[in-house]
């Protein structure tokens, strides 16, 4: 009778750990092919609010280099007009990969930026910000 007892509540620990343990593999997998060097290519949609601004003035691009210890370096050709930035832009942030979400995070940032990811591989991601900002990502060779 106990040893009943012990496979029937064993079996569903086993499964849960297996789980558990599988995904976590799947994010560090996530976490490996992630790294190296990428160009950048942000994107928002035009609003008619914003009269001054033309299409042209609503994208920007850059190189992102995700490292394997949880940095990133980000450079972002900002110019002039553009909504994301008048001129260039560098930065080194951390990084982490949560579910669905990449997140850049600051120095005494707990959340960071969370880009939720759209498309994974390892030649091509594609992000969103806030619903109307896209960031595409293609591997540098």
């Amino acid at each position: 009778m106990k040893r009943n007892n012990f496979l029937r509540f064993s079996i569903p620990i086993l499964s849960i750990f297996a789980l558990v343990v599988g995904g976590c593999g799947t994010e560090k997998s996530r976490e490996q092919e992630i790294v190296g060097e990428w160009s950048a290519h942000w994107e928002t949609k035009f609003d008619e609010s914003m009269p001054t601004l033309s299409e042209e003035n609503l994208t920007m691009n850059g190189v992102i280099n995700f490292k394997p210890d949880g940095k990133v370096d980000i450079s972002a050709y900002g110019y002039e007009g553009c909504i994301f930035s008048d001129d260039t832009i560098k930065n080194t942030l951390n990084w982490k990969i949560d579910d669905s979400v990449l997140r850049f995070i600051d120095s005494g940032d707990d959340h960071g930026l969370p880009y939720t990811i759209t498309k994974f591989s390892n030649k091509e991601l594609e992000l969103t910000l806030l619903e109307d900002i896209s960031l595409t990502l293609q591997r540098n060779n």
